[in-house]
């Protein structure tokens, strides 16, 4: 996944690109360097409801994708 986040002037909005194409996150939060947020993407299954959470910590990103299959933990680097 490729997430793109932006501070919409008191609420963020964001975007994720995945190889099922673009999704919206939906209820966003960040606070401090913990973030939470919903998506719903396309699969071969039908559409999924992945809900992430994690925490940011420089440029290193962790964190726990819950899906109806059970949890994913995941890294990633900040672009």
């Amino acid at each position: 996944f490729v997430w793109d986040l932006q501070d919409a002037g008191g609420g963020w909005t964001g975007t994720m690109d995945a190889q099922t194409g673009r999704s919206e996150l939906n209820d966003v939060k960040v606070s401090g360097d913990t973030f939470a947020f919903a998506a719903r993407v396309n699969s071969p299954m039908g559409s999924l409801n992945l809900t992430f959470t994690g925490t940011v910590m420089g440029d290193q990103i962790t964190g726990t994708c819950k899906t109806m299959f059970g949890n994913s933990q995941f890294t990633g680097t900040r672009a």
